[in-house]
């Protein structure tokens, strides 16, 4: 029931053992207010075993959660199975309860669920749903804006899309954006504004949105959000987060996986490469390899050989 390891050292002469906490999977009977928080009953998984615990969940921890979720805890919204972080205290009405420290998020997904349903209602009333998964798979892919986290850690998508520029693919303009914290709705927003000015002013043949490796992300279930992605002009592709989000119904395609995702955009390149021949489909068939359905119609040999293997910028106008 329990997954607890002392901290190292705790034993020691002199050494305080200061409580972190132990996650416990237990059956959520009773969910009820108490001051300003919540009191839970607490139950083993296996009913055949005694015991029973309460445990408290405080006001400003609650407010935290429903904070960082978007999600207004009902009691109700607790009952079940669930995974807790606890640390035992004595309280003077309760006598030894458990002091919840954190919640696994899976407690909020039945409540974003709904939400995310009476939402997608809404868009689809509005014809916005699948507006995008209207649009035809792009015939070329010579601009692409990558929105991705700003977190400095390597991505699969976009170490490949930038490897794709520097060999002269395509032309790359990456926008990072802190998903998961304060502001991130406004960010997403400016990204996605920032996209369709480049595609009002210039060119542009898609967008790619890699989330990173965050849990929640319910930025990307914000209704005013996707309404701005439904209408965008060019297909949104979308490597699906950790959890469902609305994203997922609107964007053009939703991926499991960078690899898959990648796919789809290597298909496009090889479109290009089937009906073309010169320096850049060259640098694409390098790059990408040949077609594994061996269909191409058309072979780079006749082009011109390209000196230089590698390239910063596209090579195309």
């Amino acid at each position: 029931m329990t997954d607890h390891d002392a901290p190292s050292g705790a034993n020691e002469p002199g050494c305080a053992l200061s409580p972190t906490g132990l996650w416990v999977r237990a059956q959520v009977r009773q969910s009820r207010r108490h001051r300003d928080g919540l009191l839970l009953a607490l139950e083993p998984l296996d009913p055949h075993r005694p015991g029973r615990l309460s445990a408290v969940l405080s006001g400003p921890f609650l407010r935290q959660v429903e904070a960082a979720s978007g999600v207004l805890l009902d009691p109700d919204h607790l009952v079940g199975e669930h995974t807790l972080l606890l640390t035992l205290v004595v309280d003077p009405l309760l006598g030894l309860t458990g002091q919840v420290l954190g919640l696994e998020r899976g407690a909020f997904l039945q409540a974003w669920r709904e939400q995310d349903r009476t939402a997608q209602a809404v868009l689809e009333a509005d014809g916005l749903w699948d507006r995008q998964r209207g649009f035809p798979v792009p015939q070329k892919l010579r601009r692409v804006v990558l929105i991705e986290p700003d977190d400095a850690a390597p991505h699969p998508l976009g170490a490949t899309l930038a490897r794709w520029f520097d060999q002269g693919l395509l032309e790359l303009i990456r926008l990072p954006v802190a998903y998961e914290e304060p502001g991130s709705v406004g960010a997403l927003h400016e990204a996605f504004g920032a996209a369709y000015d480049q595609w009002d002013w210039g060119t542009l043949d898609a967008v790619v949105v890699e989330p990173g490796p965050g849990f929640a992300h319910r930025v990307l279930s914000d209704e005013g959000l996707m309404r701005r992605i439904a209408v965008l002009p060019v297909p949104v592709l979308f490597r699906r987060a950790g959890a469902p989000t609305l994203l997922d119904g609107v964007a053009f395609r939703a991926c499991d996986t960078a690899e898959a995702l990648l796919a789809d955009l290597s298909e496009i390149l090889r479109g290009e490469l089937r009906t073309g021949g010169y320096a850049r489909l060259s640098a694409i068939a390098r790059t990408i390899g040949p077609d594994p359905a061996g269909s191409a119609r058309a072979s780079v040999s006749d082009a011109p050989a390209d000196p230089s293997p590698a390239r910063q910028g596209p090579l195309f106008d």
